[in-house]
């Protein structure tokens, strides 16, 4: 979010920030506010504060630690094998930057962020090949210097998890049909999204839901990468890309639909460094079809997938560690 709470006369601004939260005794209690500061010069600065800022919070930025930015560290170079977006862009488009929330904590390994949006760039110039109603239009790099600055994507209206807190009314059935399409095309291509979550499906102009954010994908049974995929939303302890991982988030998306009266806050998605400790999936394990596995769910009636149906999905993946009766846990 962008938020311009200091003075003119400082010329600095907050352009975006995230809040993050600890887990002690049971409740979730805020930790910190880590801040992306732009300078009078178009620089920027990471900075973090104790305070949690609201829309009439003071903070006098130039009296903050903070640690200059080296966008060329976080721009990875183009390259003429890339599709490069329009100039200038669409209207209806929307630039995904790199995310420089994380940049103090990558300060030893500063192509962590170029590493994603390479990584990204790699999933969207296949699904560019193969496009899908539902899942997210690419329209190729935004450069800036000779150096990647932002990726060009359609532009959506909200995401499910605003447009369920905002309570409009949709058509619940349909939305999650259209997930399960989205889904299956994914798996027919080989990808694993890994991070199927209610930030990460928006709402096109026709309310039919678009599959976004492809940082955490990888081909089937592959490690996962640098980021695992959102907690509560992904198997927990799974440390490899398998269909199943989608099938386990498609039944989350499931019961937020329709189970949705004690829905809780989305965390980010973990570092594969945070995972590190968890239980490891075999990678010799051995994957059941895409098709095969979905079609336990059921396309046509998607809205009225029942727990049995579920349960018989995730175990058409042979191998794998399936969550235990009960292990789901409620939202």
């Amino acid at each position: 979010m962008s938020d311009k709470r200091c003075s003119a006369a400082l010329k600095m601004e907050i352009q975006s920030q995230v809040e993050f939260y600890d887990e002690m005794d049971g409740n979730i209690v805020f930790n910190k506010t880590v801040m992306i500061i732009r300078g009078k010069d178009n620089e920027f600065y990471w900075a973090t504060t104790k305070l949690k800022l609201t829309k009439t919070s003071t903070l006098d930025l130039e009296k903050l630690d903070k640690i200059a930015i080296n966008l060329d560290t976080v721009r990875p170079l183009y390259s003429a094998r890339l599709l490069r977006a329009p100039t200038p862009v669409p209207q209806d488009s929307y630039i995904k930057e790199p995310s420089l929330i994380d940049y103090k904590e990558n300060l030893t390994e500063e192509s962590i962020i170029t590493k994603l949006i390479l990584h990204e760039i790699e999933a969207l110039e296949l699904l560019r090949k193969h496009p899908h109603p539902n899942i997210v239009e690419y329209r190729g790099c935004v450069v800036t210097d000779g150096r990647i600055s932002g990726l060009c994507l359609a532009k959506y209206k909200m995401t499910l998890y605003e447009r369920m807190e905002a309570g409009t009314p949709f058509d619940k059935h349909l939305f999650l049909e259209g997930v399960d399409r989205g889904i299956r095309h994914l798996h027919s291509l080989g990808i694993v999204h890994n991070d199927i979550n209610p930030s990460n499906i928006m709402f096109d102009e026709m309310d039919r839901p678009v599959i976004i954010d492809f940082d955490c994908w990888q081909q089937n049974g592959q490690e996962l990468g640098i980021k695992m995929g959102t907690t509560d939303w992904l198997i927990e302890g799974v440390e490899f890309a398998l269909f199943e991982n989608d099938i386990f988030s498609l039944s989350k998306i499931k019961n937020f639909l329709f189970a949705s009266s004690s829905r809780k806050p989305l965390t980010k998605s973990t570092s594969a460094a945070a995972n590190a400790s968890k239980v490891p999936t075999p990678a010799t394990a051995k994957i059941g079809g895409p098709q095969d596995a979905l079609d336990s769910i059921g396309t046509t009636e998607c809205g009225n997938l029942t727990d049995a149906k579920l349960e018989a999905a995730q175990k058409e993946v042979r191998g794998v560690r399936t969550p235990a009766d009960g292990e789901i846990p409620p939202l």
